[in-house]
């Protein structure tokens, strides 16, 4: 599968084993559609920051993309991270490997969120997907996340290959790659001002980036509650045109 190698689908799916959900696992790319198993995951770690009633089972896709939206919006975000409405549509569609990748990145930020006391850095803005940026995220990521001994899978499908038993405690078992020391500064005649300058430019237009794609996703959000709303009101004003045709009807018989 594209992005992941056999051994690292492996550890993800022992992962995946090792966490009780409401749900029997049959199949990890439908299961995992409409997030309410991606929310209960995040929650037997930090249960703290995931309200499970926000997220309902859902066959439709307006209901799964607000459940994305939530989690996005007001979990994701907590952990330091966002992901884009590209990802969101292709998980949701179940499009192959494209929740394998997401809980993969989501492992080694739980992680991290952990290493930090439960602290995250402000997201920055929602990721656009291109190559060169895939192959820059695998492979800091395959640099930071450390190995998970395998163990014996639950029952299902062949999408959840055969594992060796061992026991996989907690996420304190995965290791965050060590940082790189910062390079020595001779003093303030070294710095460069200019790069300085661009740092403070890019933090800038990160938080402005960050703060459009939550408004964004706040438009989305409104905008599937006024698309209920409207719904509800065409079902009353259906039933109020039939209770007056029987009126009708039943004052043509008096």
């Amino acid at each position: 599968m594209a992005g992941l190698t056999d051994d690292e689908l492996q550890k993800l799916y022992t992962w995946i084993d090792e966490i009780p959900l409401s749900r029997p696992k049959r199949n990890i790319g439908r299961d995992f559609a409409d997030c309410v198993l991606v929310a209960e995951v995040i929650s037997h770690y930090f249960p703290k920051i995931v309200q499970l009633h926000n997220y309902s089972a859902a066959n439709s896709t307006p209901q799964k993309l607000y459940n994305w939206n939530t989690l996005n919006g007001k979990v994701l975000r907590k952990l330091g991270w966002q992901i884009s409405k590209e990802d969101i549509e292709n998980i949701i569609m179940s499009k192959p490997g494209s929740i394998e990748r997401f809980l993969h990145q989501l492992q080694f930020k739980m992680a991290k969120y952990r290493a930090n006391g439960g602290v995250a850095k402000a997201p920055g803005p929602a990721p656009v997907r291109n190559k060169y940026s895939q192959q820059q995220q695998q492979q800091q990521q395959r640099r930071n996340v450390s190995s998970v001994p395998p163990n014996p899978p639950m029952n299902h499908n062949s999408n959840f290959p055969p594992e060796t038993p061992v026991s996989y405690n907690n996420l304190d078992n995965q290791m965050v790659g060590r940082r790189q020391p910062m390079p020595q500064q001779a003093g303030n005649s070294g710095y460069d001002r200019d790069a300085l300058q661009r740092e403070v430019d890019e933090e800038i237009l990160l938080e402005k980036e960050q703060t459009i794609q939550e408004l964004r996703d706040t438009v989305e959000i409104l905008e599937l509650k006024i698309s209920k709303l409207e719904q509800l009101v065409r079902l009353k004003d259906s039933k109020i045109s039939k209770l007056q045709g029987q009126m009708a009807q039943q004052e043509g018989f008096d």
